[in-house]
């Protein structure tokens, strides 16, 4: 799923970074899973509270800094992963690894982008050009969106994917190439080459329309890679250990994530119109956002109850799923009920509408999982040097 989408968690072994070189060993941490179906649960939030006001704005915009969370996850997730692959084989399989994010991604990812695009020609001619089309195969749509816009269509989420394997395309190799000092010093360079970015672009020209101008910032790359060094400069500096604190800690930090979570769009209004743009609103919500990330990974990290949740670990699992077809299963319904939205009320009818695709969105990702996506992950299970979890 990128943002989404990487499958690899962690064990907790004593010296999960000193194995014997050229032995296999496996790694999982299933409250990964917990916090990865949190992600998605808060970009669900930012998708399906449409038309709300007030504070339940606010937390909607908000809301959307889940992928953000998603891409420091997948970022800790798959750094680890390289990390311990170069320890006990000495280097890095580039073409196993490459070969691993394909299976993985691409799929699922091309066969919705060929459905929607097949959809829209034909119910809604023009909604989603050829070169769009053309953008989101060559895994460059976020950079197509900056230029012209996101559409109303069920992939728009999918500029994500487009970051995520720009990323990939480069730290593997890089990896393979440094050792671990030369590895942080690269990743707070991709930190601060972040704020270099958004320093940049509040000295451009704007426009007129404020909102699509924040957009444009929202899907560049550069802007959100800060993301992948935080989630990389966890990885090298915990080294595969595990963190250990107590439940009670644990809550603290996760609330005040969610708070920093709120407090991001409430501060500096990072994607409205309603305020002028600047440098210092700018950095100060993507590095609170940055900020929220980080307390609410730090606060699921080793807590082994989470993993027991067998449900909510099941559906971090099929979360990439989850992520390509929420906005479809929300278009659906909101077709189907649009019409009793006067009758019910607002509040009654975002309850509803949100619920019900949120039900129909497990349910289809579920059977993608097990009739689509599980043959291809056991077949890509061939090219794994680490043993992650099981299909």
């Amino acid at each position: 799923m990128g943002p989404i989408a990487a499958t690899e968690t962690i064990d907790s072994s004593a010296n999960p970074h000193s194995g014997s070189p050229g032995k296999r060993t496996a790694f999982y941490r299933p409250e990964l899973d917990s916090l990865r179906f949190l992600a998605f649960l808060l970009v669900f939030l930012s998708h399906s509270l449409g038309g709300v006001t007030g504070p339940l704005q606010t937390f909607k915009i908000s809301a959307s800094l889940g992928v953000c969370l998603f891409f420091l996850l997948s970022a800790y997730l798959i750094c680890e992963l390289l990390q311990r692959e170069h320890s006990q084989f000495g280097t890095v399989n580039l073409r196993a690894f490459y070969i691993r994010r394909i299976l993985r991604i691409w799929p699922l990812y091309f066969a919705l982008l060929i459905l929607d695009f097949t959809l829209d020609a034909i119910f809604r001619p023009g909604a989603f050009t050829v070169g769009r089309l053309l953008a989101s195969f060559f895994l460059v749509g976020n950079w197509y969106a900056a230029i012209y816009g996101l559409t109303k269509t069920f992939t728009n989420p999918l500029w994500s994917i487009s970051v995520e394997e720009q990323f990939y395309l480069v730290w593997p190799t890089v990896r393979k190439l440094l050792n671990a000092k030369a590895l942080i010093a690269l990743s707070v360079a991709v930190f601060a080459g972040s704020y270099l970015t958004l320093y940049v672009l509040t000295r451009s020209p704007i426009g007129g329309d404020v909102a699509f101008w924040k957009a444009r910032v929202w899907v560049n790359s550069l802007v959100q890679f800060q993301y992948f060094s935080t989630g990389c400069l966890l990885a090298l500096g915990l080294r595969g250990q595990i963190p250990r604190y107590p439940a009670a800690l644990r809550c603290v930090v996760f609330l005040a994530g969610l708070a920093a979570l709120f407090a991001t769009q409430q501060l500096f209004h990072f994607k409205d119109d309603l305020y002028p743009v600047s440098f210092g609103s700018l950095a100060g919500a993507y590095f609170l956002g940055n900020i929220a990330c980080l307390l609410l990974f730090l606060s699921v990290l080793g807590e082994d109850r989470l993993g027991q949740w067998k449900p909510i670990v099941y559906l971090g699992k099929i979360s990439y799923g989850l992520y390509v077809f929420h906005l479809a299963m929300l278009t659906i319904v909101y077709r189907l009920l649009h019409r009793a939205e006067g009758t019910l009320g607002q509040t009654a009818f975002v309850t509803i509408r949100g619920l019900a695709a949120l039900a129909l969105t497990i349910g289809i990702a579920s059977l993608s999982y097990r009739y689509f996506e599980a043959p291809i992950l056991r077949y890509k299970r061939r090219f794994e040097r680490i043993v992650t979890r099981p299909v």
